[in-house]
């Protein structure tokens, strides 16, 4: 099985002995890379000590408890391992693959010992109902050695094959074969666990072809930390103990969005939480007694039926001179973000946590990033902005950034002004690539109307402009806008209308708003908040576009924006690892195989998840030396595997070097 998480870095080595040994001895299968990552960051002991305390609590099933149920069944696990796995009287059994099985999985529900059967290696099937959603709800592990004096190895359906159980050399390293071996010396159960982990599946018993999925699940055991599921529940347990607060959801604000598109068609919503009315304790002090407002926003993106596509979380934190804190004090409070998106409808579940008094306020809100097809005409959620002017946004990373222009929101959907003031707006036109149609097409007229909502004798009020769009950009996209005379509308609610019509064609389309005049000795002025742009910019934005349309069912679109992030970083392997997944689950074998002509493969370390269905591909396709040259690249970046030693020894011998196969088979009998 390969190992995901790395050997003790000099970091480790440089711990005090009881903080090396929690670190590599008592929680390696247990604790995530980022985890680890920042305990060997820590520079005192107080803060280490802090860690694991931290580290248990927020795995306690019942926080409430002074005991921690978790933490206990874990030490009961690494002590059973130790005491009945590995050498004896050396402690040393949580190093060994059947060691670590059972301190992540626990005691099997049923196992199955075969120790002396003939024609066929000792072998042991431990049957598991499954404590994590990441896993399939009953599985195998399957564990086999070649001799009494060799360590208990996982057996993988598809790298090792029904052939490396059988010690008969009848079977010729025929896999049907030495099936035929397994099921008349042990049975038809052990033959058929032998082809597939997944109790559910059903096996050709003549024939063996193994699925993918048995190695997956077992990759995702070994990598259980770092799986997505099992970090979302932590995340939340995470949540719970931060915010021991109040969770206010009945005065949480409103949440206004926009979607913008830039020059490639890509699509990206911009959205502003607004608080209901100004809140003092935004604004603290620190020990120096100088102003500072510290906070958390985390944003959940959800499709409409309720199914993940991402997390982010920004911190939004500043200082401030004394008299920006007094104004802050004042004035309502707005948080903005940007999320890139495919077309699709959402739900965004909004958590505001004030740092300085531990108090959040949570929105959930239904949002729709439309679908524009080539040509077509359509027209961005209409924004109200604010003083200052809008200023470069070159890499257009910030929220509310259009063509490269980052403004200052007041509100998208619904916008409160004060009376008297006029009413700044922006917005996009699509119009469609120029290439497409007429100069007529570069003709539009704009209409804009804004009248009181409630029933009135008066007109409404109407302004027009004609413009030239012959400047829009690759992807047909125009930046206008208008500032509406709004000064003389009375306190009260209006609606506003625009309407775009383009001269070619006569089509038309709409963009609306809700208007709220509040009279000036009521009106309430708003400061807002953003978090840095991104470093890692466009790839992540095109990642996070891959994992909505794959969550939107669109798995082609998916494939192009996965495609889109790996050919733009040199350093995160996520995009890969998402497209291997995506052509894994689509069984897109000549796809998977292209895979290992990625530059990043050969520079970065690929976890297991990756790695196996593309090796798997490659031998479909009978590219031995693609599998070689791939695990040669990936063996120098990963810590020592066994198992990749072993996948790597089998290629060499399929491509004629049985020297290099030699040499790795020794590597990996001295991994433990």
């Amino acid at each position: 099985m390969l190992v995901s998480f790395a050997s003790a870095a000099n970091s480790a080595r440089k711990l005090a002995p009881n903080y090396r040994h929690w670190i590599e001895v008592e929680v390696p299968y247990i604790i995530s890379t980022e985890e680890r990552k920042h305990f060997l960051s820590l520079t005192t002991d107080e803060q280490r000590d802090s860690f694991i305390t931290a580290f248990w609590r927020e795995r306690n099933p019942d926080p409430s408890s002074e005991s921690n149920s978790y933490k206990e069944e874990h030490y009961l696990r690494l002590a059973y391992a130790n005491e009945h796995f590995g050498s004896p009287g050396e402690e040393n059994g949580w190093r060994t693959e059947m060691g670590r099985m059972y301190i992540v999985l626990g005691k099997p529900k049923q196992k199955a010992v075969y120790h002396e059967k003939q024609n066929v290696r000792p072998i042991e099937i431990w049957f598991y109902e499954a404590q994590s959603p990441a896993l399939p709800p009953f599985f195998y592990i399957m564990f086999f050695r070649h001799s009494g004096s060799e360590d208990w190895r996982v057996y993988s359906p598809t790298m090792d094959g029904p052939v490396a159980l059988v010690t008969t050399g009848e079977s010729n390293n025929d896999n049907s074969l030495a099936l035929r071996f397994i099921r008349k010396s042990i049975g038809e159960e052990a033959a058929k666990v032998a082809c597939t982990l997944i109790p559910g599946e059903q096996p050709n018993p003549d024939h063996f072809e193994p699925t993918m999925e048995s190695d997956m699940m077992l990759a995702t055991i070994n990598d259980l930390p770092n799986n997505a599921l099992t970090k979302a529940a932590l995340e939340a347990k995470r949540l719970r103990e931060h915010v021991t607060m109040s969770m206010l959801t009945g005065d949480s604000g409103t949440l206004s969005y926009s979607v913008v598109r830039d020059e490639q068609g890509r699509e990206t919503l911009s959205y502003l939480l607004q608080a209901a009315r100004p809140d003092a304790r935004m604004v603290g002090q620190v020990a120096n007694g100088s102003s500072n407002y510290d906070l958390t926003l985390r944003t959940a993106v959800m499709t409409g039926d309720g199914k993940s596509v991402y997390d982010k979380e920004e911190p939004l934190s500043g200082k401030l001179t004394e008299a920006q804190a007094e104004v802050a004090r004042k004035k309502r409070f707005g948080a903005e973000e940007r999320l890139p998106l495919a077309a699709g409808n959402y739900v965004l579940e909004v958590t505001l946590t004030n740092n300085l008094n531990h108090i959040a306020s949570k929105t959930r809100t239904p949002v729709s990033v439309p679908m524009v097809n080539r040509g077509e005409l359509g027209v961005s959620p209409l924004v109200a902005y604010a003083a200052p002017s809008p200023v470069t946004d070159a890499k257009g990373q910030l929220p509310f950034s259009f063509s490269h222009l980052r403004f200052t929101p007041r509100g998208a959907q619904t916008v409160d002004i004060r009376q008297g003031d006029r009413l700044p707006l922006v917005f996009q036109l699509w119009l469609g690539p120029k290439g497409d149609q007429a100069p007529e097409a570069d003709k539009v007229h704009v209409r804009y109307v804004f009248g009181a909502v409630t029933a009135s004798h008066d007109t409404p009020a109407e302004e027009r402009e004609d413009i030239d769009a012959t400047n829009r950009d690759a992807a047909g996209n125009l930046l206008t806008g208008h500032t509406l005379d709004t000064a003389a509308l009375g306190a009260g609610s209006y609606r506003v209308v625009v309407s775009v019509t383009r001269e070619a064609d006569h089509r038309t389309a709409y963009g609306a708003l809700n208007l709220r005049v509040i009279p000036s000795a009521d009106y309430q002025d708003m400061w807002t908040a953003f978090g840095p742009a991104d470093p890692e910019g466009d790839a992540l934005d095109d990642l996070k576009r891959g994992m909505s349309a794959e969550a939107q069912g669109r798995d082609v679109e998916a494939q192009g924006f996965y495609a889109g992030a790996a050919a733009k970083t040199s350093s995160d392997t996520r995009p890969i690892e998402r497209l291997a997944a995506l052509l894994s689950r689509t069984r897109n074998g000549d796809a998977l195989a292209r895979l290992a002509e990625q530059p990043i493969l050969l520079n970065r370390a690929a976890g297991p998840e990756t790695l196996l269905p593309i090796v798997h591909a490659l031998r479909d396709h009978g590219n031995t030396k693609g599998v070689v040259r791939l695990l040669e690249a990936q063996i120098k970046l990963q810590p020592p595997s066994a198992e990749l030693y072993r996948t790597l020894a089998d290629a060499c011998d399929a491509s004629g070097d049985s020297g290099r196969a030699h040499d790795l088979r020794a590597l990996a009998n001295g991994v433990k």
